[in-house]
Formats: C-alpha cells, structure tokens, sequence
C-alpha cells in the first residue's frame, strides 16, 4: 500500500518538476539542465569511489583476518 503510494508521489513530483521546467526561459531552463548533468556526474563519481573504496578495503581485511595456528592434541 505504502510502497505504490510514494512511487504515485514521486511520479507526480517528476511530472510537476518537468511541467516547470517547460514554462521557464529558455536561458534559465539550460542552466538547470546544466546544473543537473553537472550534479550528476559528481553523484557518479563519488559513488564510483565509495565503491572503490569499499572493494579495497574488503580486500585488505580479508588479508589481515586470516592467520596460521596450530593445535596441539597431545
């Protein structure tokens, strides 16, 4: 219920979003555009390196969590 209801809101936020856009000047209007590719690609990037990072460090732990022991049964 919940779930189709806020996919509902976030379509009507888009459709709205996009209605403004085209009632706006067209200088303005590529700004935005602008704005927007621009903000994008900086959300790609910093999510490239979040997941860089992640994969690193997984490795590097997973070097120092194994360790040789011995066992004595006698």
């Amino acid at each position: 219920m919940y779930k189709e209801f806020i996919k509902k809101m976030l379509k009507a936020e888009k459709l709205r979003y996009e209605a403004i856009k085209e009632i706006m000047p067209e200088r303005i209007k590529t700004k935005v555009e602008n704005l927007e590719r621009d903000a994008f690609e900086l959300l790609k990037d910093v999510a490239i390196d979040l997941i860089r990072e992640d994969t690193n460090q997984d490795r590097d732990s997973s070097k120092k969590a194994t360790q040789k022991i011995e066992v004595d049964f006698s």
